[in-house]
């Protein structure tokens, strides 16, 4: 156990995460991601039992582009300035640059935000006839502060470079509805890779997001073969390009056979609920619920469900900070709030918290009941909250595995009132819920994590569940959680999978 929360920590820090989550998943639609660890640069990649090193707080990290050989990026100065809220995102395609303006910059950086996606992927391949296929390129911001001058891209990667520029075309339609050569980029940085750039918006604000139209052709001589599209953006503010994490769809052209199998499919849909705009510091409990929804979707024998705290303003955190209950009831009926476990560095700006594990009925939906809270000296800034949830992954567990992951929530660590009562959202008895009994009588592993608490000690317990009678036993913790985890902590910095329909 000691050795995935060592795993855990580190992938916190880290862009090059645990390997067990690396393989390709298949082709993607709109289904939520799969967070990959990003991969180590080619001449320094470690073997799999390496530990991966943590990222040094430095002024000038290196990119995340959607290439196989990028160096792992850093974290920026956490006293460097978040950028200033300005126009609306819907002008984003009114203002076009040349990506070459980008070239010479004197250095790169890394965003936790937005995250940029494609929907309109064909199911069975691009057609290499010469004709158009429309996609819609999405720039979604939410959980993440505003974000200046910032340009979306689409990377047409064939790890053998077999395709050639000439036989590919892509368009996007500007705010005025005229249809536009989107610009291509290539470079060492993006190894083999085709980028197109789309207009650049003057301001991404805080919590929004908007679509750019695309389409793209491939010619009739295009190879036939296997190729991801990755999806990203960079935000440039004087000599400085932020990039921000790049999502990843494994497709093909029409007719291409064989291919990567997908180890994965979309697991119960999350959703973070209760998220205040602002939380004092040194207040008293916010009371938090994530949504645990398997409707229309298989039954798990086991799946973890944990929360990730990230500071998109860089400004570096102790998980002694953090306090994070979960709502329970012992096998003998006391409900109570009992301690989760927040796993990091001893400072950091991503912070991972187990929930809980356990069986997930098909189509059935609950909430986990949660609260926090930061300490009267948490550094004031910026949070970003999400929910992410894996199966069970393991040489025990057969494939395919389950992921899940919830949008962010944006909230602000304030400075403390002179009445330093609660943040709202008082709990009811009980959290006014029914309870998921646990009879594993789990006591967890309070291992050594950096984190100046303990996991829950208590013998059983009840999760709090709304809804229908899931009719499963949940145990809190669970020795699962920090290999899902090792992938979910880079999530600010790493590539993202998703899974087709």
């Amino acid at each position: 156990m000691k050795s995935f929360k060592r795993m855990a920590a580190v992938a916190a820090v880290a862009v090059a995460g645990p390997t067990i989550l690396t393989a390709t998943p298949a082709m993607a639609a709109d289904q939520p991601a799969v967070i990959v660890p990003d991969v180590a640069p080619k001449d320094d990649a470690a073997d799999a039992g390496t530990p991966t090193p943590a990222v040094p707080a430095v002024q000038a990290p290196a990119p995340v582009v959607p290439a196989p050989s990028v160096p792992a990026p850093v974290a920026p100065d956490a006293k460097a300035p978040a950028p200033k809220p300005a126009p609306a995102a819907e002008k984003a395609a009114e203002e076009t640059k040349s990506d070459e303006d980008t070239q010479g910059a004197e250095y790169d950086g890394i965003l936790m935000g937005p995250e940029v996606t494609v929907a309109g992927i064909p199911k069975d391949g691009f057609k290499a006839d010469g004709g158009w296929t429309p996609l819609k390129v999405t720039v979604d911001n939410s959980g993440h502060i505003a974000v200046p001058n910032y340009t979306p891209s689409v990377t047409v990667y064939e790890e053998d470079g077999k395709f050639k520029p000439s036989q590919i075309k892509v368009e996007w339609k500007t705010a005025g509805g005229t249809w536009q050569a989107a610009k291509l980029v290539q470079g060492e940085e993006l190894g083999p890779g085709l980028q197109y750039a789309f207009g650049t918006a003057p301001s991404v604000t805080k919590d929004t997001s908007y679509t750019v139209d695309v389409r793209i052709s491939f010619a009739a001589n295009s190879p036939v073969v296997h190729f991801d599209l990755a999806s990203d953006g960079k935000s440039r503010v004087g000599n400085q390009v932020n990039h921000s994490p790049s999502t990843w769809y494994s497709t093909r052209i029409a007719g291409a056979v064989g291919g990567p199998e997908d180890p994965f499919v979309e697991g119960p849909a999350l959703t973070v609920n209760g998220v205040p705009e602002n939380i004092k510091a040194g207040g008293d409990w916010t009371n938090l619920s994530v949504h645990v929804d398997n409707a229309g979707k298989q039954a798990l024998k086991g799946f973890n469900v944990g929360l990730v705290l990230a500071r998109p303003d860089w400004v570096k955190m102790k998980p002694s900070q953090i306090k994070v209950e979960v709502l329970s009831k012992d096998k003998n009926g006391k409900a109570g709030w009992h301690e989760a476990e927040v796993w990091s560095e001893e400072e950091s700006v991503f912070f991972g918290i187990e929930l809980a594990g356990g069986p997930v009925t098909a189509g059935k939906s609950f909430d986990v009941q949660v609260r926090i809270r930061f300490a009267a000296d948490a550094p004031l800034g910026s949070v970003s909250i999400f929910s992410w949830g894996s199966s069970n992954i393991d040489p025990d567990t057969p494939e395919p595995w389950a992921q899940s992951r919830s949008k962010a929530r944006l909230t602000n660590i304030v400075a403390a009132s002179p009445d330093t009562g609660g943040n709202g959202n008082q709990p009811k008895p009980n959290g006014g819920t029914k309870p998921i009994t646990d009879t594993n009588g789990n006591t967890g592993d309070t291992g050594n994590s950096g984190n100046t608490g303990t996991t829950t000690a208590t013998t059983g317990g009840e999760l709090a569940a709304t809804g229908s009678d899931p009719a499963t036993t949940w145990a809190l913790g669970g020795a699962g959680v920090a290999l899902a985890m090792g992938a979910a902590l880079v999530a600010g910095t790493g590539r993202r999978r998703r899974t087709t329909a």
